[in-house]
């Protein structure tokens, strides 16, 4: 068994193998680049990933699908060639690429792999099991989900921080997240984390695509501006652009870009001044974020901030850096921001495998890396949808969360006494919810379903009979769920379903059709 760690990232995708004595070393794509493009085209049976994908979607853009991370746990579906995919289907595309590229560079066969995959610490348990389910689908053992932030801090190395908290900021292309750890001997330990899973590099693209569309549209004859925003090959080439300007002024005030449409073609200037006016929400936003977390880490009795850890590529935008230090005043300190998170998977995923936990020789790095990153939270509050009690029409439902945010994971035996509604009752529905806001609310509103099942056999009870809930939370994020009849103590059957995650029937459907698919990458 070869253990490698794999950054699923919005963007972009990492691979990295770590064999206990030398630095992690990440498994390059064919084209010699250490990151790939978590890009996906279709084109009947044969499917393109990567940096080719990219290319062939400049003059084929409905052919291609980006960022499908952000649509993990959801029920979005993708028709291409009278075959239907799920956002479990493309991930398993881009992890099946990036295996059989790790295979061919190592001389061996892509079965003999298990790995560490990364999440984002804000992912909440329908995204995890959406990422554990593409893991399956691509063939590929599943070792363990590890939140991002802890796997670039065990990269980075604890003992670089005696005391003090530290906070991650995780700035990826699709999602954010700010996570907050006390860093020991022992490893980095979760000790709060918040973040968006909509909120990332791809939305400061955005707003350079609207100043190039404004910019040339102001430039060329009104009838070929008219039509180019409706032209989705002209749209992906400005991405493109945009995405191109966004690195360049990470270096430079100001870059020309050069758009062409129709016949009509106009030299665009963007500077940096201006785009960090149009992005100033965002990185607003991040800020409240990161305040957010920080505020719930001094109330469970973290240090004092001794230093803020950038991940990501988008970090490398100056304005990110700059408006840290100025509102929190501490050091900033940017490790590998497109390489740290498969490196710490990788040496997690060595740690797991060997049963030791691995150091660097000293003329690797000169100090020890820890390879544990394995005690991190519960990001998003869980609970069961009641009837409120108060409401006396019977109407209103609340959510009783039964295991707060940020809680230490693992969870054993999370219970909750709840009572039956009717005189003998022979089924109980029980909905588990997710915080779905900032904050946790009872408000059903303010909460996302993510289990619903129903309790069977149920032995016939008096209404206002006791029935116990109780919850099993694994240190990746992933939930049990079971019912106990106290007076009999007798285990009741939950037959349930996983929100916006594929079941069985699914899977073996999409397994079917990746089987009779060639992916190149």
């Amino acid at each position: 068994m070869i253990a490698i760690g794999i950054d699923l990232g919005t963007t972009f995708s990492v691979v990295a193998r770590f064999d206990g004595t030398e630095a992690p070393r990440v498994i390059a794509a064919p084209d010699g680049r250490a990151i790939t493009p978590s890009v996906v085209y279709f084109d009947n049976q044969h499917i393109v990933v990567g940096a080719d994908a990219v290319r062939l979607g400049l003059d084929e853009p409905d052919r291609v699908v980006r960022g499908i991370k952000r649509q993990m746990g959801t029920r979005f579906a993708l028709a291409f060639d009278g075959n239907e995919y799920t956002p479990e289907t493309v991930s398993a595309l881009i992890l099946k690429a990036l295996v059989d590229n790790a295979a061919a560079t190592l001389g061996c066969a892509p079965g003999d792999f298990a790995a560490v995959v990364t999440v984002p610490a804000y992912f909440g348990v329908t995204e995890r099991e959406a990422t554990a389910q593409a893991v399956r689908l691509a063939g590929l053992e599943l070792l363990d989900l590890v939140a991002e932030p802890v796997a670039a801090a065990a990269c980075y190395g604890a003992t670089r921080a005696a005391a003090g908290a530290v906070l991650v900021f995780d700035l990826g292309g699709g999602t954010f997240d700010t996570t907050v750890l006390r860093m020991s001997a022992g490893g980095p330990e979760v000790v709060v984390t918040d973040g968006d899973s909509h909120l990332g590099g791809l939305d400061w693209n955005d707003r350079l695509c609207d100043i190039l569309l404004r910019k040339f549209e102001g430039s060329v004859d009104p009838e070929i501006a008219a039509t180019a925003d409706d032209d989705t090959a002209f749209l992906e080439h400005v991405g493109a652009a945009a995405d191109k300007a966004k690195i360049a002024l990470t270096a430079r005030d100001s870059v020309p870009v050069t758009l062409e449409y129709d016949g009509g073609r106009s030299v665009v200037h963007l500077t940096r001044k201006e785009f960090e006016e149009a992005s100033a929400h965002l990185v607003s936003n991040c800020v409240t974020v990161a305040d957010r977390a920080l505020a719930a880490a001094r109330a469970r009795g973290a240090d004092r901030l001794e230093r803020i850890l950038l991940v990501g590529g988008a970090t490398r935008m100056p304005t990110i850096r700059a408006a840290l230090e100025g509102h929190f005043g501490v050091e900033v300190t940017m490790f590998e921001p497109d390489l740290a998170v498969a490196k710490g998977a990788a040496m997690h995923a060595h740690s797991l495998v060997s049963k030791t936990r691995p150091s660097l020789p000293g003329g690797a790095t000169g100090r020890r890396m820890l390879a544990a990153p394995v005690r991190t939270v519960l990001p998003r509050a869980l609970g069961i949808l009641i009837h409120d009690s108060r409401d006396r029409s019977g109407d209103s439902r609340i959510v009783n969360h039964v295991v707060e945010a940020n809680t230490a994971l693992p969870v054993k035996g999370a219970r909750a006494r709840f009572a039956t509604i009717l005189d003998g009752q022979d089924k109980i529905r029980v909905e588990v919810y997710e915080q779905a806001g900032a904050i946790a609310s009872p408000d059903l509103r303010h909460n996302r379903r993510v289990l619903d099942g129903e309790l069977v056999d149920v032995p016939h009870l008096p209404a206002g009979s006791p029935i116990d809930i109780e919850f099993d939370i694994g240190a990746d994020g992933r939930i049990s769920c079971t019912a106990t009849e106290p007076k009999s103590g007798r285990l009741l059957l939950l037959e349930s379903y996983m929100e916006g995650v594929i079941d069985a029937e699914d899977s073996e459907r999409q397994q079917t059709l990746l089987a009779g698919l060639r992916i190149h990458l």
